[in-house]
């Protein structure tokens, strides 16, 4: 299979470096998931910094790399496994990590900045699709490989005015950078002000999510706001100020509500650029919506599935065999059979290892659609 690596410019050379490290470590990154046809995973703008001052003799290029493809792998982990194979499987999984540059293709740093004390370096880091899931697959460890869904993100009015509202973009957007998923805030046009009050109104739920599903390309939407008025707790020996959190979240499977606690202190220090505080309780909340969808798309290695796929208007036959040659050369395909056979239809069964939303969206690039019959898929030929 071929790939392309596109090069992007961060307005400093980039260089192209061979992988020759392990990994396992964390700072900050975001992951895009491999595209169809793709044979890697690329964990984008993996940044570190390599203090100065060192040994001469340490090459700082190869140090950096080192550490960002340690952080790499356990950005990999995160958005890969479920959080009981994790906690269950971690000798496995270091087994695993310390032959992980047997698991790489390669990294770019695509940006280099020096300062006084260190080297900071943003690096890309590709890791092999396949053998990962050969790796799991070994060791009998069950994974996902299906991306969170394309996330809107928003806030209230009474919170977006506020101060916190830039440190709780920040935060949402590590989240989303974290699990490698596009998080979208709305251009609030007169478009957006006319249809986002849908949401708040829930006869009209599914008019929004059909509406922003078509302007926005999202799934999900998260939005957020104060629950309720500030109270003080104590907390140690002082008073804190605490703010309640909702978040509603609003995708397929209906409408949910999460909530969490701020203090107020903590986010008014972030918006000055002071701190870092407010992050983790963030993260914590956002775990409790991403942690269930990965659960729930996990593959179970060792396991062959079936998908059915209707080809109408197939009495081309040199159009059909090419059809075919394409299905199992899918990522994924182990087998493509005739199940039935008429003058004008036939329908194909795929067997396959891996994940059933992958397959269907390779199929759907031959022009494939949903008939609505469970598994099953149909293609209309010309």
């Amino acid at each position: 299979m071929t790939w392309h690596v596109k090069f992007l410019d961060f307005g400093s050379p980039v260089r192209f470096v061979t992988l020759l490290f392990p990994l396992c470590l964390l700072i900050s990154s975001s992951m895009v998931h491999a595209r169809e046809g793709d044979s890697f995973y690329i964990v984008k703008q993996v940044i570190v910094h390599v203090p100065l001052g060192g040994d001469p003799a340490k090459n700082t290029s190869a140090i950096g790399l080192l550490e960002a493809q340690k952080i790499a792998f356990k950005h990999l982990m995160q958005k890969m496994l479920p959080v009981e194979e994790r906690r269950t499987r971690h000798l496995f999984i270091k087994d695993i990590q310390k032959n992980i540059k047997d698991l790489l293709q390669r990294s770019i740093i695509v940006a280099e900045r020096r300062t006084s004390r260190d080297i900071e370096l943003a690096v890309n880091i590709h890791i092999d699709k396949e053998k990962i899931r050969q790796s799991f697959e070994s060791a009998d460890i069950s994974f996902c490989e299906t991306a969170y869904p394309t996330t809107l993100l928003l806030m209230d009015e009474r919170l977006s005015a506020s101060p916190m509202a830039k440190p709780l973009i920040h935060a949402f957007e590590k989240v989303a950078d974290l699990y490698g998923f596009n998080l979208i805030q709305p251009l609030r046009d007169v478009e957006d002000l006319t249809n986002l009050s849908l949401a708040d109104h829930p006869g009209q739920i599914h008019a929004f999510k059909n509406w922003a599903g078509t302007r926005y390309k999202t799934e999900k939407t998260w939005k957020i706001s104060v629950s309720e008025p500030t109270v003080s707790e104590p907390t140690g020996d002082q008073s804190q100020d605490w703010i309640r959190l909702k978040l509603v979240e609003i995708g397929d499977e209906g409408v949910e509500y999460h909530f969490t606690r701020i203090a107020e202190k903590k986010l008014e220090e972030k918006a000055k650029g002071k701190d870092r505080l407010g992050e983790e309780e963030i993260m914590v909340l956002a775990n409790r919506l991403i942690t269930p969808w990965i659960a729930a798309h996990i593959v179970q290695p060792g396991t062959s599935n079936v998908l059915d796929v209707a080809v109408i208007n197939s009495n081309n036959l040199d159009m059909l065999d090419g059809l075919i040659e394409k299905m199992k050369s899918f990522s994924g395909v182990e087998k493509v059979s005739f199940l039935e056979m008429s003058s004008n239809e036939v329908k194909l069964r795929l067997q396959y290892k891996g994940n059933e939303a992958e397959v269907k969206d390779q199929l759907k690039s031959l022009g494939a659609i949903d008939n609505g019959q469970g598994s099953e898929l149909l293609i209309n030929l010309p």
